[in-house]
This record gives C-alpha cells, sequence and structure tokens, in this order.
C-alpha cells in the first residue's frame, strides 16, 4: 500500500503540474467560451475540472503518505536534544520559503510581478488573437437579450441568421446554443450579426 500511495501521488502531482501550466496559459473565460478555445482537445473547464479533482487526489494521498512517514517527518521537527521543536533548521527554511510565496503573491513582489505580468500578457495574447465578446459571458445571452442589449432588430437578426443557413429554434435560446447546434461558436454567429448590421 505505501509503494501504491507514493506511486499515485506522483501521477497525481503530475497531472495537476500539467493542468496548472495549462490553466496559466489558457485565455480568460470570456475569451475562452466565446470561441469556444481549446488545446490538446481539452476545454478551458475541462482543465480546470481535471485540476481541481487531481488536487482532491493529491491532498488524499498526501495525508496517506504522511500518516505512513509520520515518525521521519516528525524527526525534522526535532533539535539536537530529540525534543520537538518549532524552530529547527528545515522548519524555519521551508516556512520562510512559505511565507515568502505567500507574501510575494499577495502584495505582487518581484519575482512573482513578473511572473503574473507574464500570464497577464498571454492571456491579452488570446484576447487579440481570437478576439472578445461584446460584453461579458455574450454567449450565455439569449439571442433576443443580445439583440436588445446591442440595438438590434431580432426580426431582423433571425432573418440573416436564416439566409445564413443558421437553425435558431426560437428567441429564447442562447448564443451558446445556437452555435453548439450548428456546429460553430458564438463567436462566428455574432461575426455574421455585426457584418450585415454594422
Amino acid at each position: 500500500m505505501r509503494k501504491t500511495v507514493s506511486v499515485l501521488m506522483l501521477y497525481a502531482m503530475i497531472v495537476m503540474t500539467y493542468t496548472g501550466i495549462m490553466l496559466f496559459i489558457v485565455p480568460q473565460g470570456k475569451v475562452a467560451y466565446w470561441v469556444n478555445w481549446s488545446m490538446f482537445g481539452m476545454t478551458k473547464t475541462q482543465f480546470s475540472d481535471m485540476h481541481v479533482t487531481f488536487m482532491i487526489l493529491f491532498v488524499i494521498t498526501s495525508i496517506i503518505h504522511i500518516f505512513y512517514n509520520f515518525k521521519p517527518l516528525v524527526s525534522y521537527f526535532k533539535d539536537k536534544a530529540k525534543s520537538i521543536s518549532f524552530f529547527t533548521k528545515y522548519n524555519l527554511i521551508s516556512l520562510a520559503i512559505t511565507l515568502f510565496f505567500i507574501v510575494g503573491t499577495l502584495f505582487v513582489t518581484q519575482p512573482f510581478k513578473t511572473v503574473l505580468e507574464f500570464q497577464s500578457s498571454i492571456k491579452d495574447y488570446w484576447a487579440d488573437e481570437l478576439g472578445r465578446p461584446p460584453f461579458g459571458h455574450a454567449e450565455l445571452s439569449p439571442l433576443k437579450g443580445f439583440c436588445r442589449k446591442l440595438g438590434y432588430d431580432i426580426k431582423e437578426v433571425m432573418l440573416i441568421l436564416k439566409e445564413e443557413g443558421i437553425i435558431v429554434k426560437n428567441q429564447k435560446e442562447t448564443l451558446n446554443s445556437i452555435a453548439k447546434n450548428n456546429n460553430t461558436t458564438p463567436a462566428k454567429i455574432y461575426d455574421i450579426i455585426f457584418e450585415e448590421l454594422e
């Protein structure tokens, strides 16, 4: 069991690292959902979901791993007199590094500032490359509400979409649903409307 737990914890860490890197570079949600973004066959939501489930697996296996290795772990908290001490070298170094990461991230100091700015520039790249929705989570808007928000006549929009071969069941159908039913993206549905009306 001990070996299985250790190997399972390693696999969980590998998957978490992979999904963490992917979540670092994926577009912002409003862009990803607008263009149905995916990479290596997975969407932003799938990367996020997998990251969460493997985080749970990692936590569970870590707890079991600590249980099996409790004595060696406790020994790291013992001083030269073999008594438990908070002020062991290993603990103080580990605590200092942990606090450095927490404070550096919260107050956006270097080198964390550079990392976070780099992530932001990647998100901006995707938005510039793929396009931004006219408003946040526009893909979840019913067609009627979408048109009202942008000042379009719903009857005219329905006619344009019909002429382009886009099937719309009713005005309450969301852009996301219309796009899925027509094997396209909310962004392309919007492009069709925009090209005709703007």
